[in-house]
């Protein structure tokens, strides 16, 4: 995947890279500290 996307968090605004793809949710390496987290789907925008 390797898409660039933005995710709007309750906590903060991520930005990062979709690493894996699931049914209703992506995992996103954090540019800033190069965690990966997954996120509902519907909160990634591409970017």
């Amino acid at each position: 995947m390797y898409d660039t996307v933005r995710a709007d968090l309750p906590e903060k605004t991520l930005y990062g890279t979709v690493w894996q793809v699931e049914d209703d949710r992506v995992q996103v390496r954090d540019t800033s500290c190069g965690r990966l987290l997954w996120v509902e789907r519907w909160r990634a925008i591409l970017y």
